[in-house]
């Protein structure tokens, strides 16, 4: 492929194209912030690793090692990765009927029994809208909620829950 001539006549002629215009971080590259989710404190940003929890409200000292918070995009806000890695867990579901079941990951929603699918058999996040699951601790294997559990459980959630907690 021949160069192209305005290109090339361009950077020969015009100063504006001889220098690259990269970014450049003025200062400190973290930056600390005040946040009251998931619990109040200071959260800093370090570069290629993400947030951390470094102090709680009412603490005089910082955490002896800061925690790393992540975005979930399922309930769109921060989590402790700790949190987030509890409330995720692979179970294999049959999706459609007729087909073998796949190897989903599962989160666990605030309520404590009510499942959605994050991510499919690749990996792939789902954005949603979300289907909700419960986990039937008879057969141990997780099955989509019908409209009567889905209705008790947003007016009793101690009644659904006996029978729907891993």
């Amino acid at each position: 492929m021949a160069p192209n001539i305005f290109i090339c006549l361009r950077n020969v002629i015009c100063p504006l194209y001889w220098f690259d215009k990269g970014t450049r971080v003025v200062g400190h590259p973290t930056k600390d912030e005040h946040w009251e989710s998931p619990v109040p404190g200071t959260y800093r940003y370090f570069p290629e690793r993400g947030w951390h929890l470094i102090r709680r409200d009412g603490d005089e000292e910082d955490e002896s090692e800061p925690r790393p918070v992540v975005y979930c995009r399922i309930v769109h806000r921060y989590l402790f990765a700790s949190d987030m890695e509890k409330r995720c867990r692979y179970h294999r579901v049959h999706l459609r009927d007729g087909q073998e079941p796949q190897k989903c990951l599962f989160f666990q929603l605030d309520d404590g029994f009510t499942w959605v699918i994050g991510w499919d058999s690749r990996g792939r996040f789902i954005p949603g809208p979300y289907r909700k699951w419960c986990y039937d601790k008879e057969n141990m294997t997780m099955r989509r909620m019908t409209s009567y559990e889905d209705s008790s459980a947003a007016t009793s959630p101690m009644t659904s829950r006996t029978s729907s907690v891993a």
